[in-house]
């Protein structure tokens, strides 16, 4: 791959409809810009013949084929290893670029008072212009529980965090309840559109590839922390997400994924002894939730509950 100013990484994922919409958009975007730029497509899917019909409808792109699928982490670390660009953004297919987001995010990383900015990510929009929270700070074991114990799925649950959240982290940025109406540097961030400054990935290196989809990012953006680096949100910047097309619309449910990425997070900065005591905690409340599902003949819950506590199992024999 050439010098260039920005390498864009786009994995697929969702539906082709919705990837060939992302692309389209981002050209678009970038024309009238005088960066130089790059574009790397990588079909995840095998056998489909995705990968001829983008080359026929982008010639100017990198299309990458893989023999087998393969995961966040490892579809866009291939591309990190290998750009030479200043600034390589990793993308989610389900995204529609709107105009000047990058111009915006490049320009803000580009300033000499943000050169240590190694991440940078734009404000998140659903569908209808609403807005999508993206910020947050980096998880404690209570928090990981309760996010895989499916109460957090409950509307009680929601309510009462965005009236304890506030008050717990008042700084903006420290958690998903607040406006995102400020540019801030925060702990971490949603890994759907985040440009990344190469300098920054060439000292600290890849993400960590544990996991299909989910929770990788959270433990590079703290090494990013550990050497110095800023992750920033830009709220002048804005991109529409549709949101966790792959992990919903997919043939299995993959947030079982998600654990994944916060058992390593955890276990390379906790104690041994906590973090083994968090996995027998995670183990014990999905053994209830597989006994509540066979009990109750919920054979999708029962599937999902053993899938979680054979990551929990695996977490603490590593542990």
């Amino acid at each position: 791959m050439d010098d260039k100013d920005i390498e864009f990484s786009i994995v697929s994922g969702s539906s082709e409809e919705m990837l060939v919409g992302c692309i389209r958009s981002l050209i678009a975007t970038m024309k009238p810009l005088r960066y130089s730029w790059s574009l790397s497509i990588t079909c995840n899917a095998t056998g489909d013949g995705l990968a001829g019909r983008l080359r026929a409808m982008f010639p100017e792109a990198q299309i990458l084929d893989n023999a087998t699928p393969k995961g966040f982490a490892a579809n866009h670390n291939r591309v990190l290893r290998v750009s030479r660009a200043r600034y390589c953004w990793l993308l989610n297919d389900d995204l529609l670029i709107l105009p000047d987001a990058i111009r915006i995010v490049t320009e803000f990383m580009d300033r000499a008072e943000n050169a240590r900015v190694g991440a940078a990510s734009p404000r998140l929009l659903n569908a209808d212009g609403s807005l999508q929270p993206s910020t947050y700070s980096f998880p404690s074991m209570p928090q990981i529980l309760l996010a895989h114990s499916g109460l957090r799925d409950l509307r009680v649950t929601n309510a009462l965090l965005e009236r304890i959240a506030p008050v717990m982290r008042s700084r903006e940025g420290s958690s998903r309840f607040w406006a995102h109406d400020k540019t801030v540097e925060v702990d971490t961030l949603r890994g759907a559109c985040v440009a990344m400054r190469m300098k920054a990935v060439r000292q600290v290196g890849p993400m960590v590839e544990v996991a299909i989809v989910g929770g990788e990012e959270t433990e590079w953006h703290r090494r990013f922390h550990d050497n110095g680096w800023k992750v920033v949100y830009v709220a002048d910047a804005s991109v529409i997400h549709y949101g966790s097309q792959t992990v919903r619309g997919g043939a299995r449910n993959l947030y079982p994924e998600y654990l994944k990425g916060a058992l390593y997070f955890f276990r390379t900065g906790r104690p041994t002894a906590s973090y083994s005591l968090f996995c027998a905690s995670l183990l014990a409340m999905f053994s209830v939730r597989s006994a509540v599902a066979w009990i109750t003949r919920n054979r999708t819950e029962a599937k999902l509950a053993r899938e979680y506590a054979s990551v929990a199992w695996s977490g603490l024999k590593g542990s």
